[in-house]
């Protein structure tokens, strides 16, 4: 049995720095190999092979910025950039192929909760039902004004 699987999901440039430092944490502490996975939407009009590096130009950029983060905290991460028309079925899709045992994923809050609920979005509920392993979800806090 090798090293145990950590793969964080990484949406968006504000949210790399947290979601990959709480994954470097978790894998250091279950000595596992840590994944960072970006999926490029892909519209339907859009065949998903197309040619079009414009597609992937901001997820390589997001990749990076989480290489740059784990090599900060001196952590090994490798990457994988996808490319689907829904996110959560790749996400899944992605942990189940590469035996994943933890998933890591943030959820952005377009508003505060009322009366202390979370509403998660589609995406998240899908990952949260689907994951074939244990999923965290990292929630900011709120913002304060």
């Amino acid at each position: 049995m090798g090293k145990p699987k950590v793969m964080v999901a990484v949406r968006n440039a504000d949210s790399v720095e947290s979601l990959v430092t709480l994954s470097c944490q978790l894998a250091s502490a279950i000595d596992g190999e840590l994944t960072a996975l970006h999926v490029v939407e892909v519209p339907p009009a859009t065949p998903l092979d197309a040619a079009a590096e414009v597609l992937d130009y901001p997820g390589e950029k997001l990749l990076t910025q989480a290489k740059r983060v784990a090599e900060r905290l001196s952590n090994q991460i490798s990457t994988q950039l996808v490319r689907a028309r829904e996110v959560g079925e790749a996400i899944v899709g992605e942990a189940k192929n590469q035996g994943v045992d933890l998933l890591v994923v943030g959820h952005h809050r377009p508003h505060p909760p009322i009366l202390g609920e979370i509403s998660l979005g589609s995406t998240l509920q899908f990952v949260a039902r689907h994951a074939p392993c244990r999923v965290i979800v990292q929630i900011p806090p709120p913002e304060h004004g």
